[in-house]
């Protein structure tokens, strides 16, 4: 086999444990319903701190933009 053949055999087992671990991630959260509600909370967290971030990051960069002139 040649190394590239190699590489990308290795990458497709390490794909495939990856998926195995989410679906064995995905099964628990099915099993225990309290699991389930604490991860959509936490994630409810996460996704505001990313808006929060993003609004300010986009209103740094507006402050920062040179101004057009109007041709009066």
């Amino acid at each position: 086999m040649a190394p590239d053949e190699d590489a990308m055999r290795a990458a497709a087992r390490e794909l495939i444990a990856a998926g195995r671990s989410f679906l064995d991630a995905a099964e628990a959260l099915l099993d225990d319903p309290a699991a389930t509600e604490r991860v959509v909370a936490m994630m409810a967290v996460v996704s505001q701190q990313v808006q929060r971030v993003v609004s300010d990051a986009a209103n740094d960069v507006a402050k920062r933009a040179p101004r057009a002139r109007k041709n009066t």
